[in-house]
């Protein structure tokens, strides 16, 4: 098959380095693509698309057909570019990126003017296995954020200098490779066995080259992502997109599928917001105003995630695909329900426990506030998320009034997590020098700018809505004398954009970092107990910590990047990238007061048990007798790697 190669320069005694052409490579690539397909998966695919056609080796996947079989739609036939503006855009951008993977190894290949501009059935293969990482078998040190950031960029256009430069007459002129079909390439193979070395069939020599070596896929097919960027309204709408798929927790396939298009249908509005204020990690300087014209560059998309949300991106595409493309379960065609199992051990406890949990949305927490807190959990390692279904309402300031008193009575006897948020509008000039409430909460709240400085950073805005979410993992407690706490207790920044501070690692303090004082000092998180003796009231916050006065009328989160050794130093700083040397506080009027218990996982774990049924029963209906069953076959001449050519030498 080829001409072979010096291996000299390798230093393993089982491989060599064959010559083959550009078309060889594209298509021992696709059947070994192919092979990482189970024979079922393989043939609901060809099942869902309705492929009659065989040996095409060009079937076209539309927009309503990625939309279908994604499961973001019920109906292949309904234009999804008709539903709304905003679903129809992150199609599209979803469309061209999985364009772009679908030409590994070869990516330059869409910066060629006369090359298909439609996604291919191969194409769509290609590209979900390296968002469910199971391409990670042939390619095993794929940089998958690179990946996907390049994927983003060359398919909206945001493409750099080095892949677009301006000739004399001021006129884009398109800098990529130039190949052909019969271009040499030089892969490393590992050598045939004895006995075997006549098997030259392209299946074979398709799972002999060790393709994690193949240069074009190694670094990128020469691409530099260093160039690129990608518009912040691109990166927006696709992560409304993963933050709607990851809101829907395992359960019925009907029902997540009813959800999934409830969502995208009736709340893509919310969920958007949420997505804007991930994007602001990526780059601080990005608003809801100035989304299409701020870029994001690789360097930021690399840092922001893998510091911020590391698992948020890869998990909810291989979400997304795993339960579309690649579930065995047809939802209009489910099997009965599970059985419902009774459990003798149910006591009156948890009946009644399960008849108070009942989730209504409030102003500060509906469905897509939980997605978007759930990023937040998973990264700071809390083991698991929320949902509707394991959240209840404690206390609500806008209903049992803004008072210590209130509150405690309502959060104090709750013996598991809570998520506790506050909110409110930041405090502009004339009401700090106005308002006699707040200057006397001032008086007692160390000063850390001087007068003489301005403590707004650039990032921050009169108008910004502040809203701070904490994750308090042990029951609440009467604090007045000392705090209380563990190592999980994490701060949340919900907006004006995402952020999040962990507990530092202490032997002797053990996260014990918040009180709840009711004898006139309020609540803290990160700080030392407040002072309130001898007519002397001062509060004591440490370099990174939020304080809520005792008429829950005023806050104040600090962040103090290089603070003195005496400031108590609970809280890590943020990660993001301008943020974490900066000192900045966020001073607020409360708005908004709210404490959620987290609940039992049993009806989590019912759903899911419902789910993984489902997927049990449709595996066993998928099972493939291809005595009888030529579904497979089909599959694999549509896609062009069986049918005109039988086994044998490529060469």
């Amino acid at each position: 098959m080829g001409q072979f190669a010096s291996s000299d320069n390798l230093h393993s005694r089982n491989t060599s380095l064959e010559l083959f052409t550009k078309l060889q490579i594209i298509t021992l690539f696709r059947w070994r693509v192919m092979n990482l397909l189970s024979k079922s998966e393989q043939a609901l695919v060809s099942q869902k698309l309705n492929v009659t056609v065989a040996n095409d080796a060009h079937t076209v996947i539309t927009y309503s057909d990625l939309a279908y079989l994604l499961q973001l739609q019920n109906d292949k036939n309904i234009d999804v570019l008709s539903v709304h503006s905003d679903f129809a855009t992150a199609i599209k951008i979803l469309y061209g990126s999985l364009k772009v993977l679908g030409n590994l190894p070869f990516l330059q290949d869409c910066l060629n003017p006369d090359h298909d501009d439609q996604l291919t059935l191969n194409g769509l293969i290609i590209a979900s296995l390296v968002h469910t990482g199971r391409i990670n078998k042939i390619w095993q040190d794929i940089d998958y954020l690179k990946l996907i950031f390049m994927s983003l960029s060359l398919s909206t256009n945001s493409i750099g200098h080095t892949l677009n430069e301006k000739s004399d007459n001021g006129e884009v002129e398109k800098s990529a490779r130039e190949t052909t079909p019969d271009d040499p390439y030089v892969a490393e193979v590992l050598e045939l066995p004895n006995g075997y070395q006549d098997d030259t069939s392209t299946n074979t020599t398709a799972k002999r080259i060790r393709w994690s070596t193949f240069k074009p896929l190694k670094e990128y097919d020469e691409l530099e992502v260093e160039s690129m960027e990608v518009s912040a309204s691109v990166l927006v709408q696709i992560f409304t997109l993963l933050l709607i798929c990851n809101s829907i927790p395992q359960k019925a396939h009907l029902e997540m599928q009813k959800e999934l298009q409830t969502s995208i249908n009736n709340k893509w509005g919310e969920f958007k917001q949420s997505a804007i204020l991930l994007v602001r990690y990526l780059n601080v300087e990005i608003t809801a105003s100035n989304l299409s014209t701020v870029m994001v560059t690789f360097d930021q998309f690399k840092s922001g995630i893998e510091t911020g949300f590391r698992d948020f991106v890869p998990l909810a595409f291989a979400k997304l695909f795993k339960h579309g493309i690649f579930s065995l379960v047809v939802a209009e065609a489910l099997p009965d329900a599970l059985p419902e199992e009774k459990n003798d051990d149910d006591d009156e406890d948890h009946k009644k426990t399960k008849k108070t949990i009942k989730f209504e949305e409030t102003r500060l927490v509906n469905t897509a506030t939980l997605a978007y807190v759930s990023v937040f959990l998973n990264t700071v390692g809390v083991g698991y998320t929320v949902s509707p279904s394991n959240l209840v309402l404690l206390y609500n300031g806008s209903n049992s009034g803004f008072s210590i008193r209130s509150l405690e009575l309502k959060i104090i006897k709750w013996q598991a997590p809570t998520l506790f948020l506050v909110s409110g509008k930041r405090l502009r000039h004339k009401t700090m020098t106005t308002n006699k409430r707040y200057q006397l909460f001032d008086s007692e709240y160390p000063r850390y700018f001087r007068s003489t400085e301005d403590p707004h950073r650039e990032w921050q805005s009169d108008n910004d809505k502040i809203t701070y979410l904490i994750y308090v993992h042990q029951p609440w407690r009467n604090s007045n004398k000392k705090n209380f706490g563990d190592e999980n207790t994490a701060i949340m920044c919900v907006s004006p954009r995402y952020d999040f501070f962990k507990s530092k690692p202490d032997p002797i303090n053990q996260g014990r970092l918040i009180y709840f004082n009711n004898l006139g000092m309020g609540l803290g998180f990160g700080n030392d107990q407040p002072v309130n003796k001898n007519n002397v009231r001062k509060y004591l916050p440490g370099s990174v910590s939020l304080t809520l006065e005792a008429n829950l009328e005023f806050g104040v989160f600090r962040h103090i990047a290089n603070s003195s050794a005496n400031t108590p130093s609970y809280f890590n700083r943020s990660e993001q990238q301008v943020v974490q040397s900066q000192d900045y506080e966020d001073r607020f009027m409360i708005t908004d007061l709210e404490v959620w218990g987290v609940g039992s996982t049993k009806e989590l774990d019912e759903q899911r048990k419902q789910w993984e049924w489902e997927e049990k029963q449709a595996k066993a209906r998928q099972s493939v007798n291809m005595r009888t069953l030529g579904e497979d076959r089909a599959f694999l001449e549509m896609v062009g790697l069986v049918g005109n050519h039988a086994g044998g030498s490529m060469g």
